[in-house]
């Protein structure tokens, strides 16, 4: 009797699911263990896809010895992001407080409206023309943009003191993700199918739910992060080389306006020119909204086919939420975050629709071969 309770201990229905509540409470004290690190352990994840080849080299390079490989390209890393950021950080925050000032003390000196009036030249009777129309004041038209531009800035302002504030805490944050990163290189394969075997979905959908989602993290980063990172440098470069104030600023604002389907960097560029030209300064105006424009067409029609690839991409309109909210949810983080929490959600659906749905087993089934390769011993 002993013999056959010890081999069939889960035959009694109580015991499966006293088992099932101690493995969830369990995961529930584990969930709460790793909270407060869920970001760092995640930005490790990234670092580890990126850098996924440099390893590989490296590891290489030094004969097959996973702990040196893992460490060097660490410091590798570190050099690479950590440096440049920290330098850029300051630079950023002093630029959003000169733009604060400056767009404060020109709102309650009318300063801004003079030198618009300055400017308008021919202007002026479209002005007019839209004033008697609409009740549309020029006044009323500056002052909101003024505003607009000081929330901005006030708010870049607030969130870049912050971190330099908690300069300390950012180290450490760092040196935290470097040491999952670490790890990571070493034996992120090994744990990632180690957790796979504990899945009851069948070993090929598991696969195919991995391959998903690393394709869904590498075409976020490549069609969304990377890209926005090219176009905001692209753009704060033109505003330097045209002499507008702040363009380290800029710059940065591109990067997030990058993501608005259709307009994109243009929420910036374009009110930029205009500002220029009304102002005084044709030359740099036209510059400038010619050298964004040539960066975005490049950007949208050269560079993203050739990141992305053929592989499946987030809609526009999706990216756009996806990004807004994660960065209201995670913060900056968010920018990576948010769209591969909706990419990931898109494949768990896929598989949903493949493998749940009657009257969408069949149609896969006879798509699949052009799509991707079966496993071999799968057409039996």
């Amino acid at each position: 009797m002993s013999t056959q309770c010890d081999l069939q201990p889960f035959s009694n229905p109580w015991s499966r699911w006293f088992f099932t509540a101690c493995i969830l409470f369990v995961l529930y004290l584990s969930y709460k263990l790793v909270e407060p690190y869920l970001i760092p352990i995640f930005l490790a994840v990234v670092l580890v896809v990126v850098a996924g080849p440099l390893y590989d080299f490296v590891l290489r390079l030094v004969g097959g010895r996973p702990s040196l490989a893992a460490g060097l390209t660490c410091l590798v890393l570190t050099v690479a992001i950590a440096l440049p950021f920290f330098l850029l950080l300051g630079m950023l925050t002093s630029q959003a407080f000169q733009l604060y000032t400056t767009v404060s003390h020109m709102l309650m000196s009318d300063e801004l409206q003079r030198n618009f009036s300055q400017g308008l030249g021919r202007l002026a009777p479209v002005l007019a023309k839209l004033h008697d129309s609409f009740g549309l004041s020029q006044a009323d038209v500056l002052a909101q943009v003024g505003r607009w531009v000081q929330s901005v800035s006030n708010f870049l302002y607030a969130n870049l003191t912050g971190l330099l504030r908690g300069f300390t805490n950012l180290v450490i944050g760092f040196a935290l993700v470097l040491f999952v990163t670490f790890y990571l290189l070493m034996d992120g394969s090994e744990m990632a199918e180690k957790a796979l075997a504990l899945s009851p979905l069948p070993p090929e959908t598991n696969q195919r739910i991995k391959r998903d989602i690393l394709h869904s993290l590498r075409t976020t980063l490549k069609g969304t992060v990377v890209l926005a990172l090219i176009q905001g440098i692209a753009g704060g470069v033109g505003f330097g080389i045209f002499g507008v104030p702040n363009a380290l600023f800029w710059g940065t604002v591109m990067v997030f306006a990058s993501v608005v389907p259709l307009v994109g960097t243009a929420l910036v560029w374009a009110p930029g020119g205009i500002y220029l030209l009304v102002t005084g300064n044709p030359v740099q105006g036209v510059g400038v909204m010619v050298w964004c424009l040539a960066a975005g067409l490049i950007c949208d029609n050269l560079l993203r086919p050739r990141l992305i690839g053929r592989g499946s991409n987030l809609h526009p309109l999706l990216t756009f939420f996806s990004v807004l909210g994660g960065l209201s949810l995670f913060g900056v983080v968010g920018l990576i975050l948010g769209p591969l929490v909706l990419a990931v959600l898109l494949s768990l659906l896929d598989v949903y629709q493949r493998y749940f749905l009657p009257s969408a087993t069949a149609a896969p089934s006879v798509a699949a071969p052009a799509a991707e390769k079966a496993p071999p011993g799968e057409g039996a």
